[in-house]
């Protein structure tokens, strides 16, 4: 059962209410995972891929310059997020999950994760860092830093095995990768599976989980692998990504993963961003705006991850993209929930 089962996922003004969620324990011994909890795991790695995406995209659209560099390695990272939202959906599904889609939280802490479990901790090296939408500078860059950073230790931490906490994305991965492996027998090929992408990544041999059981335990770990070497890639002697898992048609650095283009992001003068201002009707406007095209974005990925026709779809994203370039240039602060500040203050 989905943990968002009472949500009507045709209603954009539900999912635009985000709320809190049990956070699923984590899964210390392979005879202790249970369908439900995989499922509960990878309701939550969809989560977790769609976080991302406002946030990255709202720090993209501050950039004025529309050619800088570092908004092209940001549309990068947006578009292989979009990706790996796709692939734990997929194997969401393959698993029978009944996926909601629903608004992130922003402004407290990293959904999911424990950094403190990390040795060293991210928080300590990427700061100051902060999980408000806002555009691109020091602390936007240092929590990107953060949520991609490497689990280069995770193997080697005593309290691993101590704590119901995950430590990174990557340590997150492999307890959903073991998990998937224990339940295999589960596995259902063509079920309610996305395929885009597919023309970025010829050499990936599917994107989709089309074989049912342990027959189709390489289509989910192969996605499960894109979506954590283009992340925070394999190791700290290992950052780059592997040759089938580059986009080298409109990558501008593809054997980069996410954490290097953010590091390297890190490294460089900010370019010029849009200032925010102090609210007014057109900014509130703009906002609302944003709003009804992000739910409708929330509706239709609902509709496509449940089976359903969005023939639309890359209009939808556009609106989302042109909303948010909308209210940067107004000095409106993207929101991306009703439960948002809607006013284009100044912080």
């Amino acid at each position: 059962m989905s943990l968002y089962h009472h949500l009507d996922i045709s209603n954009a003004e539900e999912l635009l209410q985000h709320g809190n969620l049990v956070i699923p324990k984590k899964v210390h011994k392979d005879q202790d995972w249970t369908l439900e909890q995989l499922q509960e795991h990878l309701q939550w790695a969809v989560d977790i891929e769609l976080y991302t995406i406002p946030f990255y995209m709202a720090a993209m659209y501050s950039i004025k310059d529309q050619g800088a560099e570092a908004r092209r390695l940001l549309r990068s990272v947006v578009n292989q997020e979009m990706l790996h939202m796709q692939c734990a959906a997929n194997i969401a599904n393959a698993y029978d999950t009944q996926l909601v889609i629903r608004a992130p939280s922003y402004g407290g802490t990293v959904p999911h994760l424990n950094f403190a479990l990390d040795t060293p901790n991210p928080t300590e090296i990427f700061t100051p860092y902060s999980t408000a939408i806002g555009p691109l500078d020091v602390e936007r860059i240092n929590t990107m830093c953060i949520i991609e950073y490497p689990n280069w230790d995770a193997c080697s931490r005593e309290n691993n095995g101590t704590t119901d906490e995950y430590g990174s994305i990557g340590e997150f991965y492999q307890a959903v990768s073991q998990g998937a492996k224990v339940l295999a027998e589960f596995i259902q090929g063509n079920v309610r599976q996305v395929g885009h992408f597919s023309a970025l990544y010829p050499e990936v041999e599917s994107m989709t989980i089309t074989k049912d059981g342990k027959a189709g335990l390489p289509q989910v770990e192969s996605l499960i692998n894109l979506i954590v070497d283009q992340g925070e890639g394999l190791g700290e002697r290992k950052q780059y990504v592997a040759s089938k898992y580059q986009n080298r048609i409109d990558d501008l650095q593809p054997s980069w993963d996410h954490f290097e283009k953010f590091s390297y992001l890190r490294e460089q003068a900010l370019p010029e961003t849009y200032a925010l201002g102090f609210g007014n009707d057109r900014s509130r406007e703009v906002q609302q705006i944003l709003l009804k095209h992000f739910g409708d974005f929330l509706v239709a990925m609902n509709t496509v991850f449940r089976g359903g026709e969005v023939p639309d779809f890359a209009a939808i994203m556009y609106k989302v993209g042109g909303a948010i370039a909308a209210c940067w240039e107004n000095g409106a602060l993207p929101v991306f929930s009703k439960t948002s500040t809607t006013t284009g203050a100044r912080s």
